[in-house]
């Protein structure tokens, strides 16, 4: 699933619809002083990489929260919930000899898992992934942000709404569980209700059941995953004897910029760590610029390590 990415343009243009004509030059004034902090925050930098070339690392993030079960444990856990709607299924047509056969193999498969992945409280059996790439620079989050501020303090929460809906830079994973520790005890009972002749009751508990499904959502910003991208290819430049200290800076500039994106829209809630990634950051900076020191390969395996931490936290 891909989200419909907002343009800068787009975006821009809704906002301007919604201000009010008397409030304009209020607004305007919130703006203006916003582009002033953010010019000392973060001014717009030169980017080395694009789109296209982060894509690699974006699907290689997917992989990776998608990778932790196996297809075949993913494919025993919706055998379990097919064999739940499939009894469903045949109650109402009241193919009730079916009905039990299918709860039965929901049970038989359900405790299978159980035995074999006795650790394990929630098996994967679905997951829906989505990607929101905002389209804008840190200036423009500012002035959104601002004109969201006005319009919340002047008691506008559909239009707060409206202009924050937007402000989003993540991937998206929804994953689909089955809690296989009660899972089949609430098939055993579908099934003593069937034994009874009680079909109805027996539809209405393996209905409540498929609710048991559990849905852990996880949201991964963007920018952090484009700032580990950048600083693993300035990793690996930085291992060659003659590199290109020019590039070296524009790649530190660049994730000094992403980390800035990503605390602009607000992932981490201002978290204290942000300022320690940038001053890691900026002690890189300094030693390579002294030839005689070899130090910023440790500070940057330090940097990479303490970012995966930090990303993985607040995702």
């Amino acid at each position: 699933m891909k989200t419909l990415k907002f343009g800068l343009l787009t975006l821009l243009a809704v906002l301007v619809l919604s201000c009010n004509k008397d409030k304009k030059e209020d607004k305007d004034l919130a703006m203006n002083n916003e582009m002033e902090v953010v010019g000392e925050i973060a001014p717009e930098v030169s980017h080395y990489f694009n789109k296209a070339q982060f894509q690699s690392a974006f699907d290689e993030e997917i992989q990776r929260n998608i990778r932790l079960s196996s297809d075949e444990l993913m494919q025993d856990a919706l055998d379990v919930v097919n064999a739940t709607k499939q009894a469903i299924t045949f109650i109402a047509d009241s193919s009730y000899a079916k009905a039990k056969s299918s709860i039965e193999l929901g049970i038989g498969k359900a405790e299978a898992l159980t035995a074999l992945n006795p650790e394990l409280s929630l098996a994967p059996v679905d997951f829906k992934i989505g990607t929101n790439d905002l389209v804008a620079d840190i200036s423009s989050i500012k002035k959104i942000k601002a004109l969201a501020k006005r319009s919340l303090e002047e008691g506008k929460i559909q239009e707060t709404i409206e202009l924050l809906d937007g402000l989003k830079s993540e991937i998206e994973i929804d994953t689909y569980s089955l809690p296989i520790a009660t899972y089949p005890v609430a098939l055993k009972k579908a099934l003593v209700l069937a034994k009874d002749g009680d079909y109805e009751a027996a539809s209405t508990l393996l209905n409540a059941t498929l609710n048991t499904i559990v849905v852990e959502q996880k949201r991964i910003p963007l920018p952090l995953i484009r700032t580990e991208f950048i600083l693993q290819k300035l990793d690996e430049m930085i291992q060659e004897e003659d590199f290109d200290m020019e590039l070296a800076n524009q790649l530190l500039d660049n994730a000094t910029y992403e980390l800035t994106f990503a605390e602009t829209l607000g992932y981490g809630k201002k978290d204290k760590e942000f300022k320690e990634l940038h001053d890691a950051i900026k002690q890189i900076g300094k030693v390579i610029v002294d030839t005689s020191n070899t130090d910023e390969k440790g500070l940057l395996k330090n940097l990479r390590a303490k970012l995966d931490k930090f990303k993985e936290r607040i995702s």
